[in-house]
């Protein structure tokens, strides 16, 4: 058999071979991302199903079956379609729960649930309703603490749906690379050659490990452009990501340098010399102190990798802001006064937002507490709430020092603190844990000259109902 002479030529068989590179390199990355992101989500949710049972195991060694049985209570109160829960007694009878008994076991166990147990309990039918097949993938760990068995589950149909997505994804963008060499061998010639050497080479060169590199896209839109735009958004992310690491641990590094060796000095002039029982009632206080703002920024730390992660979502509903303020404001009013300010809320828009309430009154008391440490007495904090367009502006002003224009986009980052603020009460997080709040609710932090002073400006979409 004769082949056409376009099928013949060494620029088409150029184009397979490159394109060959090129699918395995799709693939390469399809298939990593496979394995990552199958791997975080069931990570994530064996994550929260064990900090729950450790929640348990803590409240029950801290207080005893009474404890136990409150925190019990406070858990069916807040379980959802997907968050399943049982508890036995010694004899095997539920107590609370919205899954049969019969699922209970000792340990992990990850399945799915037959049609017969799902008809059998109203939160598992509720939840299978929600998936195409009707099905429950049951992902539970069963403990026993204390008198209780106790079981805390979540359906992990969310992770098999992402596995056949990707894999979807894998086989579609192989077969698609493929047709189209196919077809582009026709059209192949120098340019596009050379478009998928470097498309080639740079994928090749990421897969190593060089994330600030990206893919070349140039203005012709095609779907190469489009991969290579796609591609180099997620290893935007990703560098950001590694970046955030990095700075992290070394603004750890930093920070809780001094308070651990201020720690240990102490604990070593202490240890050197015979001393009165006061003096060493007075350096043990010391030492608790330092330990417990150590642990506070971990703390702090922790809870903005949680807001970060989005798991704070399922708590959203409609909220009034204006109220949310005035409530908060009262509380911090006398706050205020001790500290010789004067604070004031005022031009309080009625404006609703879709969010988590106890994140966005820490949001508000983080920003008022800031302006109460570091603004000098006395001074004027003045809280105002508008609605601009489809976006609220909620503004924490003070006419303090302020922060210079070019600081100012930093002192969102974690444990950033100006020169001026380290002798000052905090670990640099406060800021950082409004910035982390207010994207979760779709918003951002920014700070403001106030002229004189500072105004960190919350802005937020209003709430549909609002």
């Amino acid at each position: 058999m004769i082949w056409p002479q376009e099928l013949r030529s060494i620029s088409f068989r150029v184009a397979l071979i490159y394109t060959g590179f090129f699918v395995v390199s799709v693939l390469a990355i399809l298939g990593t991302t496979y394995v990552i992101a199958s791997g975080e989500l069931a990570s994530t949710l064996r994550a929260q199903i064990l900090e729950d049972m450790e929640r348990l195991e803590r409240t029950n060694a801290a207080g005893g079956v009474e404890a136990l049985q409150e925190d019990l209570g406070e858990l069916a109160e807040a379980a959802s379609e997907d968050r399943f829960f049982l508890v036995l007694d010694g004899a095997g009878a539920r107590l609370f729960g919205n899954v049969p008994p019969g699922l209970w076991r000792p340990g992990w166990q990850d399945g799915r649930l037959a049609r017969t147990t799902l008809a059998s309990s109203p939160d598992l039918a509720a939840a299978a309703s929600h998936n195409d097949d009707h099905e429950v993938i049951f992902l539970a760990l069963g403990e026993e603490i204390g008198p209780y068995r106790v079981m805390l589950g979540r359906n992990s149909h969310i992770l098999d749906e992402t596995q056949e997505i990707i894999l979807s994804a894998m086989w579609i963008g192989g077969l698609v690379t493929a047709a189209l060499a196919l077809l582009g061998g026709f059209l192949v010639s120098r340019g596009p050659t050379r478009r998928v050497d470097a498309i080639a080479l740079t994928t090749r060169q990421i897969v190593e490990g060089r994330f600030d590199l990206r893919l070349p896209v140039s203005r012709r839109g095609d779907e190469l452009d489009r991969l290579a735009a796609d591609i180099n958004a997620m290893l935007a992310r990703i560098e950001m990501l590694l970046d955030s690491l990095k700075q992290v641990s070394t603004d750890i590094a930093h920070d809780l340098r001094t308070p651990l060796a201020r720690l240990r000095q102490r604990l070593d002039a202490v240890r050197r010399k015979p001393r009165a029982a006061e003096e060493y009632e007075a350096a043990i206080d010391a030492a608790i102190e330092e330990s417990d703002a150590a642990i506070a920024t971990f703390h702090a730390l922790l809870r903005i990798a949680q807001i970060e992660a989005g798991t704070r979502r399922s708590r959203f509903r409609p909220i009034d802001l204006a109220a949310l303020v005035e409530r908060t404001a009262e509380v911090y009013e006398d706050v205020a006064a001790d500290a010789g300010h004067h604070l004031v809320a005022r031009e309080l828009d009625q404006v609703s937002v879709e969010g988590d309430e106890e994140l966005l009154t820490q949001l508000l008391a983080n920003l008022i507490e800031n302006a109460i440490n570091h603004v000098p007495a006395p001074g004027r904090i003045e809280i105002t709430l508008r609605r601009v367009g489809g976006r609220i502006h909620l503004d924490v002003a003070d006419d303090g020092p302020g922060v210079p224009e070019a600081e100012r986009a930093k002192i969102f980052r974690r444990l950033y603190r100006l020169d001026q603020s380290r002798t000052t009460p905090g670990s640099g997080l406060g800021l950082a844990l409004v910035a982390a709040i207010a994207e979760l609710h779709g918003g951002t932090a920014m700070a403001l000259d106030n002229r004189p002073g500072l105004r960190i400006r919350t802005e937020m979409p209003i709430a549909a109902s609002g």
